[in-house]
């Protein structure tokens, strides 16, 4: 008893001496637009023109990808947040190095906003160039419908984008193959 395998479009990329996919059919469902930066994948993690199989259209153009990329790149990234803080704590991601409060136990207080992560992300991201090449990644259903990738270091990902973005979790559960 075989699970239906969906191929995801991946446009190609050029990242300096790296080539990476950037996911093109789940990419304009996102609701949090700054998560984009996570359906950025290595090539690796992709394969060519598999022959066959239930394959989803690309639905977003790599140029619209890249220019989203480096709109996001500039965004002023949020400030971390102390947990339970007092005011000298509030200050101390400006005044006190992260190795410092990593060494007095602090740095376990400090919240960074996930968007932050995500904005620091795209500044990494500057200087993708397309390739004009779609590669593919293979997903499957899991027990509550949505639609998650095979590949294990993916699969973490789109779970965590599942759990926390609505729009990914209405398309991928929405998503088949038509034809």
């Amino acid at each position: 008893m075989g699970m239906e395998v969906v191929l995801v479009p991946f446009h190609l990329a050029r990242l300096g001496d790296r080539l990476v996919g950037m996911d093109a059919y789940f990419w304009p469902s996102l609701e949090e637009r700054y998560r984009v930066v996570l359906l950025v994948q290595p090539a690796e993690r992709l394969s060519g023109a598999p022959a066959g199989g239930c394959r989803l259209p690309a639905r977003v153009e790599a140029r619209d990808q890249v220019e989203e990329i480096q709109h996001l790149a500039r965004e002023r990234i949020p400030r971390p947040r102390v947990r339970r803080g007092r005011a000298w704590r509030s200050l101390a991601w400006l005044l006190i190095p992260v190795k410092l409060l990593e060494a007095a136990g602090l740095w376990d207080r400090v919240e960074v906003p996930e968007k932050a992560y995500a904005l620091a992300l795209a500044r990494g991201l500057q200087g993708l160039e397309p390739l004009g090449e779609t590669r593919y990644a293979a997903f499957t259903r899991g027990g509550d419908g949505v639609l998650l990738p095979v590949d294990e270091g993916m699969r973490r990902i789109y779970s965590e984008l599942a759990r926390r973005d609505r729009g990914y979790a209405r398309a991928a559960r929405e998503a088949a193959c038509r034809g």
